[in-house]
């Protein structure tokens, strides 16, 4: 994996060219995809205009006026942002009739700022499910171990930066697909507070969930790409000694390796002096999950009656999950949304009491394809509740929320914590990562390449 900070040092020096860091991009998608086992990270790129890109960012470094310090990097993006050219289908076969007319608000930024963008990522339909399963793109594989999953719904990306294809990629969280591929996949990825990161261009099936972001090698790379995507200046404070939150009762949503490898990585951070722990309640946790799935389908439902109603050919788990909320009444509805508001109310009180909650980011490591969910699919609810127990409550609540690798498994899968702070404190959020990433061993997976 090779951070955006080292592609500019080397083109600064000359050492290497945005061209020639291109073509090294997409020789590696072609050859990772001719495998006996596909990676998928992407499912579409226009070679010709990367080629373009490149050669413009090339003109730029070598004439000593690059944009920025994404100049001449390139950048995946997630099948729901729009990208002039190309159709977006948000991992489905149906949507995405034409191609984009014009880049997706957060892609333009991007482009502005001389980044390449290679192309389309591959994510699970539609983002029903936290998985890298796709019955109609392939399936992402996760680079740490090709037989597991990269979680999801934003697995192409996680796969992408992990595998070294480029050092950062958009993805969309309407219930943890930033940080739950970002934690399987050993990168970071963030989620801000919610509609802070520009969602014009992006395909929104469930309005009052979603949040955008970027997944990246390092927690510098996703805060570049951050404050370049939202136009704002985006600076890490400096942060003494943050009193961290710890809920134990959530904790036990986790696996008990997990759980030990996200608390040596506080350890390590008290020990040096980085922080300090503080205990937490959040009475009402417990409902995150099931009332994020129900508003998560609903709304989504809505979005998509016209197709749900018509023949479009969804996978038969997207179908299944869509046709049965279909059939929750309004008033079980409204009660969701008012549990959610006890979930709001938890999550801002503990806040109250410390800078930032601190979790696992999912509750198992990579966990392994099954043979029959790659050939027809699955809807296994208890992987899914495992996968999405920590990452629900913070797009319920809509608090800016970020995964950093931590450590690794015993069989060597990395694992991520979660950070979620208060309403605006982005910054703060990436500023604890950036600790995390400072005391934590950072490993190499075994299907990686480097662009320089």
């Amino acid at each position: 994996m090779t951070p955006a900070s080292s592609l500019t040092a080397a083109y600064r020096v000359g050492r290497t060219t945005p061209r020639d860091v291109a073509e090294r991009a997409l020789a590696a998608i072609a050859s990772l995809d001719r495998g006996e086992v596909p990676l998928r990270a992407f499912i579409a790129v226009h070679e010709a205009e990367v080629r373009a890109q490149a050669d413009a960012a090339t003109a730029r470094w070598r004439a000593g006026a690059p944009r920025g310090p994404l100049d001449g990097v390139p950048i995946g993006v997630k099948d729901e942002f729009d990208i002039a050219g190309f159709k977006t289908t948000s991992g489905t076969s149906f949507l995405g009739g034409e191609p984009a007319t014009r880049d997706a608000l957060a892609v333009a930024r991007l482009k502005e700022a001389g980044a390449v963008i290679l192309g389309r990522t591959n994510m699970a339909e539609l983002g029903v499910h936290p998985t890298g399963l796709n019955l109609t793109y392939g399936i992402a594989r996760n680079p740490w171990d090709l037989g597991r999953d990269t979680g999801g719904s934003s697995s192409g990306s996680g796969a992408a930066v992990a595998a070294g294809l480029c050092p950062i990629a958009l993805g969309n969280d309407g219930g943890g697909s930033i940080r739950i591929p970002a934690a399987l996949c050993g990168v970071t990825g963030l989620k801000g507070t919610w509609d802070r990161f520009p969602t014009d261009g992006v395909s929104m099936l469930c309005w009052s969930l979603e949040h955008s972001g970027p997944l990246g090698v390092t927690v510098e790379d996703v805060r570049i790409a951050f404050e370049i995507c939202t136009g704002e200046p985006f600076t890490l404070p400096s942060v003494t000694k943050p009193r961290l939150g710890v809920c134990r009762a959530w904790w036990e949503g986790a696996d008990a390796e997990l759980v030990r490898v996200v608390d040596a990585a506080l350890d390590r951070l008290v020990r040096d002096g980085r922080a300090e722990l503080v205990e937490v309640a959040l009475p009402y946790v417990d409902y995150a999950t099931p009332v994020g799935m129900c508003t998560f389908l609903a709304e989504g439902a809505a979005a998509l009656e016209r197709w749900l109603d018509g023949d479009a050919a969804f996978s038969p788990a997207v179908r299944l999950a869509f046709d049965g909320i279909r059939g929750v009444s309004a008033p079980s509805y409204v009660k969701t949304q008012r549990v959610r508001g006890l979930v709001v109310r938890d999550f801002d009180e503990a806040l109250w009491r410390c800078d930032a909650l601190v979790s696992p980011t999912t509750g198992m490591a990579a966990p392994p394809y099954l043979d029959d969910a790659l050939a027809h699919g699955e809807l296994d609810e208890a992987k899914i509740a495992t996968l999405v127990h920590f990452t629900f409550p913070s797009n319920l609540t809509g608090l800016p929320a970020a995964s950093v690798p931590c450590g690794y498994t015993a069989a060597g899968l990395p694992v991520g914590m979660q950070i979620v702070t208060p309403r605006g404190a982005d910054a703060l959020a990436l500023a604890i990562a950036a600790s995390v990433e400072a005391t934590t061993e950072r490993r190499r997976p075994a299907t990686c390449v480097d662009l320089v």
